[in-house]
């Protein structure tokens, strides 16, 4: 799964976020910093019983706002179906996805 927004009128402010299917590799790069979420090598990738991760982030778009991605997998066989990705801003939905 990959999607990229822009946020801000006068400054935009680019995110995007990278999740590989295969090595449940998560990062988000906001603004060319790009930040590892989820590392392959780590075990709670692969083994997890939480169905949703969410990560906050505070952004400057001219003002601090929260920035929050959420990851809701399926129950049953998570790593087989696709996840649903909501992004909030400032408990704002702006982009709701669905896929691997």
């Amino acid at each position: 799964m990959q999607f990229s927004i822009d946020i801000g009128r006068e400054q935009n402010l680019s995110i995007e976020f990278k999740r590989n299917w295969f090595t449940g590799r998560t990062t988000i790069i906001i603004d060319g910093n790009e930040k590892t979420l989820k590392d392959p090598y780590s075990f709670s990738t692969h083994f997890d019983f939480e169905f949703t991760k969410r990560w906050d982030f505070l952004i400057e778009i001219p003002e601090p706002a929260k920035l929050v991605v959420e990851q809701i997998r399926p129950v049953f066989f998570g790593g087989l179906q696709p996840h649903r990705y909501n992004v909030y801003l400032d408990d704002s939905l702006v982009l709701e996805k669905c896929g691997y």
